[in-house]
């Protein structure tokens, strides 16, 4: 597939996306970086009576030039695999720029993550917690973790939670504090056939 990037002073109409279909072929991916940039800084002044960070998650679309884009507009990466770190890293973040989240994370992806210093780790559970303290003290260091909390979990489950902040207490050997953040998902696709 090639790449192409075009400025437009003007949203793609029909008769622009043949064009670029025509020149470059088919499938072929368009994005508005303007339509980029508006969203970006609506949400951002929405946000601006109280502190906050924007952090894109790359599973969204990790293609090199929107993600450089959100980057260059104040974005942080949230990247979801060792293969997203690198994406970011590419797009020009810097370390204490990415969040490494999600599931299922290898041990290699871990330890790449502890030797960056990404801004956080999510810690997804208590066993989790205790492989990213492993290889953080293997490397002689310390990694910057976040704990997953989903607000609106069951009543029974609250208890569950309680568990985790007692186990991370317990693997720290001191007082926990907890530092409440809002994490948004929100799936919006606007797509036009070529």
């Amino acid at each position: 597939m090639s790449h192409a990037t075009a400025q437009v002073s003007s949203p793609p109409d029909g008769a622009l996306l043949d064009a670029i279909a025509r020149e470059v072929g088919t499938p072929v991916y368009v994005y508005d970086a303007r339509a980029i940039d508006r969203a970006y800084r609506a949400l951002d002044a929405s946000l601006a009576d109280c502190p906050h960070a924007i952090h894109y998650a790359l599973k969204a679309n990790s293609t090199l030039a929107v993600v450089q884009l959100l980057r260059h507009l104040g974005a942080g990466a949230d990247a979801n695999s060792g293969g997203e770190i690198e994406v970011a890293l590419r797009a020009g973040f810097i370390p204490d720029q990415i969040v490494f989240t999600g599931v299922g994370k290898t041990g290699d992806e871990l330890d790449r993550a502890v030797t960056l210093g990404l801004k956080a780790i999510n810690a997804e559970s208590p066993g989790e917690l205790d492989r990213i303290a492993a290889r953080a003290r293997a490397q002689g260091t310390t990694a910057r973790v976040a704990l997953r909390v989903n607000p609106d979990i069951a009543r029974a489950l609250k208890e569950e939670e309680s568990a985790l902040l007692r186990d991370l207490q317990q693997t720290l050997g001191k007082p926990v504090t907890v530092k409440a953040d809002t994490h948004l998902h929100h799936e919006q696709f606007d797509v036009m056939a070529i």
